[in-house]
């Protein structure tokens, strides 16, 4: 058909799609495989219930962030690009919002519920029961209970010198800490009532493991004693393990509270501190100025 001059034909054609312009979305930044690179927060947030073996929860982190690392060094998003600047700054980036800052939000959010200690019955924060009770369990690994055996009111007096004594040591080696006063300090009168309080009930165990009664020989405590001297340890020695126990079967309460505001702490932080750190940390500060490191070119082989 010969279309007449001047008039046009109605011509329908396939359009292509248009590609729409996406931001690319990193992987290795996506939940829940990001979550991996926070399992040290975990183990720290866990370590006043479990110990050293928070330190098993780095591994995790310290292998998710060597990972992103490297691929940042060796991809720009989806297309191979060696680029030493892009790997530092993810380095810094993994350094701070992974390692750093939430560390500090995890010990943060540990102190403040350690003081909801003060609310309870002693009157004395977490913290400050904790470290008088790793005093108490030093105290008997050093014999000096069974030094004072008789002399209940010297052993009290020996052992309050020693509290009193570590308590100024720590405000001598934290200074600067006790001058932000961001949480009053413990209130000497309830630390002593309690590190007597703690003392006591140590002098009174013993009593009972060496001179039980009927009553007493049918307990937990007595029962893991003669285990221990089935076991093969001397008489002293299974005293001072269930001494041991006893005073960190204590501990378990404030452990588990302590616990549980570094995990509210990390999980309020978490994506905050990674916006800081992505959108000025690197991206006003540091970013501009590792842009700024002259690389050495390599010379070409010829």
């Amino acid at each position: 058909m010969i279309t007449p001059v001047g008039v046009q034909r109605n011509v329908f054609r396939f359009k292509p799609k248009e590609v729409e312009n996406k931001n690319y979305d990193d992987p290795l930044l996506k939940w829940p495989l990001r979550g991996a690179a926070f399992s040290n927060e975990v183990g720290e947030a866990l370590r006043p219930m479990i110990g050293n073996a928070a330190n098993l929860f780095w591994v995790p982190a310290l292998l998710y962030i060597g990972a992103d690392v490297y691929d940042k060094y060796k991809n720009n998003e989806t297309e191979y690009s060696p680029n030493s600047k892009r790997c530092l700054k993810q380095a810094v980036f993994q350094g701070m919002a992974s390692v750093f800052l939430p560390l500090i939000a995890v010990t943060a959010g540990q102190n403040v519920f350690s003081q909801f200690g003060k609310f309870g019955e002693d009157k004395v924060s977490i913290n400050t029961k904790e470290h008088i009770s790793k005093l108490a369990e030093d105290f008997v690994k050093n014999g000096k209970m069974r030094a004072f055996d008789g002399k209940d009111e010297e052993c009290i007096k020996e052992f309050l010198n020693t509290v009193s004594n570590s308590l100024d040591y720590s405000q001598k080696k934290k200074s600067l800490k006790n001058k932000l006063k961001v949480f009053r300090s413990d209130n000497e009168k309830n630390v002593n009532k309690y590190a007597t309080k703690t003392i006591t009930n140590l002098i009174e165990m013993r009593k009972n493991l060496l001179n039980p009664s009927s009553e007493f020989k049918a307990g937990d405590w007595y029962s893991n004693y003669i285990k221990s001297l089935n076991s093969g340890q001397t008489e002293t020695v299974a005293v001072k393990s269930v001494l041991r126990q006893f005073q960190k079967s204590k501990m378990m309460k404030g452990k588990f509270v302590k616990t549980i505001g570094g995990f509210i702490a990390l999980g309020m932080a978490i994506k905050p501190i990674d916006s800081f750190v992505e959108h000025v940390l690197i991206g006003k500060y540091l970013g501009p100025e590792i842009d700024k490191i002259k690389v050495p070119k390599k010379a070409n082989k010829n």
